[in-house]
């Protein structure tokens, strides 16, 4: 059933437009001279597309904005031109920085040398220590997030196999989840955050990162993981009368229907709470910014200005 929708052609250009960022003298010419999608037509011979339409223009988009020609690359399939552009982009994307400054260096460099031996003792060591020398916001931003991104830029580049990767990451999980479980005890009396994921989406270390930085300012935050629907996420939203909802999208697939659901969760709050998108993919619902009035978080930096901002505000 899903999948009938999803090839339903029912947006006009304009839907269309406003979700890709194209416009509409584009849409049209890569139609028309590159048959890179084929829409249909209504009786009065308006144009409608479908949301797997959306999905490769939005593609096609990011594939240009790597140096692609669009008459190259208009008719590959969506599989092809995904991984044309999950190769461009992970070329494009900048590397770890090795942290520069004494004892977080030393920390950084105790941690990636046990990742390579896979010595799980002394990474467990490494991550202690580090919780134990550095405030919570330099542990995260300036340790552990440069940690994370060094195991996914090794493992892209070949030099950590798959299962260094599994085994550092099953560490830091439990070190975060560790520190979830020690600051929620003292935030009980702060105001309610909800921080989950929607349908088809995936957990990612990052959101651990995200409550942590919630935590540490004094929300009192309530995780509900990965792939749960938008109406759950409402119904308890409002039964425990949340003041924020975060929304983690890490996950490239099935933009336009989790446009319309976070479009439907903003509508129906009764506190109109605030939302705020994070993951690597926030930032392909940019448009929502203005439509909803959603608020969109590129690192764990901007998040943290956003949930004081916020926090100031309510309390």
């Amino acid at each position: 059933m899903k999948e009938n929708l999803s090839k339903k052609s029912r947006h006009l250009i304009q839907v269309v437009g406003r979700r890709t960022g194209l416009s509409s003298d584009v849409i049209r010419a890569w139609e028309r001279r590159y048959k890179a999608i084929v829409s249909e037509r209504t009786e009065t011979n308006r144009r409608l597309y479908t949301d797997d339409d959306i999905e490769k223009l939005a593609l096609l988009k990011r594939a240009i904005n790597a140096g692609r020609r669009i008459g190259d690359i208009a008719q590959l399939s969506y599989d092809d031109l995904f991984e044309l552009v999950m190769g461009d982009e992970s070329n494009m994307a900048k590397s770890y920085k090795r942290p520069s400054t004494g004892t977080v260096m030393e920390l950084f460099d105790e941690a990636s040398s046990s990742i390579h031996e896979m010595n799980s003792l002394k990474l467990d060591i490494a991550l202690a220590n580090a919780i134990a020398m550095l405030s919570t916001t330099d542990f995260l931003l300036e340790f552990l997030k440069p940690l994370h991104t060094y195991i996914n830029d090794e493992c892209r580049r070949g030099t950590l196999r798959y299962i260094q990767e599994k085994f550092a990451k099953m560490s830091i999980r439990t070190c975060l989840a560790n520190l979830y479980t020690k600051f929620r005890s003292s935030k009980e009396e702060g105001p309610k955050l909800i921080i989950g994921s929607l349908t088809s989406e995936y957990e990612n270390l990052d959101s651990l990162m995200h409550i942590i930085v919630a935590q540490n300012i004094g929300w009192n935050v309530s995780y509900v993981g990965n792939s749960v629907p938008h109406d759950e996420l409402s119904y308890m939203a409002e039964k425990i009368g949340a003041r924020t909802m975060v929304i983690a999208l890490n996950n490239h697939r099935d933009i336009a229907r989790k446009i319309h659901e976070i479009t439907t969760i903003k509508n129906s709050a009764n506190q109109k709470e605030n939302i705020v998108l994070i993951g690597t993919q926030a930032k392909n619902y940019r448009h929502l910014t203005d439509n909803v009035q959603v608020i969109i978080s590129q690192d764990l930096s901007s998040f943290r200005l956003t949930l004081e901002r916020f926090y100031s505000l309510i309390r």
